[in-house]
């Protein structure tokens, strides 16, 4: 597999030189990806702006740089995906369990900021300063498990004699909006 490897901030840059990426190419790639790795690479993106086609194997070998950035506690953002790749992805669902973005530039844009209050925070630390995952989750709305009323959501789910929840309630009764609060 013809490939490219870059550095930008704390962020590993693989970029995929091929037009088609199929099966041919899935051993090298993971190669690739384990080395990267091992030598502290944990913060990858790949950049697929080159890659036209690509196949079932493709697939997978996205799915595995996604699972081995999690494993090393790392993050894989994947970019510049040509829209065959968007429509596969979207079609199996892994559009929304993967970082997809449209350019490096993005990336970078939306984690600079992090990076640099990271850095004048820890300065005479020797732990990684940065941290994709934390920063990108942080403009995702949490609930506050405080704000979730428990026993409104027991009453639609009840426990049968094999202690499997069963949800006949829901099916009988159906509750809209949000659940009221006792005080």
């Amino acid at each position: 597999m013809k490939h490219s490897v870059a550095n930008r901030k704390e962020l590993t840059i693989l970029k995929i030189e091929e037009e088609v990426f199929d099966f041919r190419h899935g051993p090298s790639y993971k190669r690739t990806l384990e080395e990267l790795i091992e030598n502290g690479s944990t913060h990858l993106i790949i950049d697929f702006s080159s890659v036209k086609a690509i196949d079932s194997c493709g697939i997978s070998s996205i799915l595995l740089a996604h699972q081995l950035a999690n494993t090393a506690h790392g993050l894989a953002i994947f970019v510049a995906l040509c829209q065959q790749i968007k429509d596969l992805l979207k079609l199996t669902c892994l559009d929304k369990q993967l970082y997809i973005f449209s350019s490096i530039n993005e990336v970078v844009t939306l984690i600079e900021p992090a990076m640099k209050s990271r850095r004048g925070s820890k300065k005479h630390s020797k732990a990684p300063v940065f941290d994709p995952v934390d920063d990108l989750d942080e403009d995702l709305d949490m609930i506050d498990e405080d704000e979730i009323n428990g026993e409104a959501f027991d009453d639609d789910f009840e426990m049968n004699e094999e202690g499997n929840g069963s949800s006949a309630k829901a099916t009988t009764e159906k509750k809209r909006g949000r659940p009221k609060k006792t005080s």
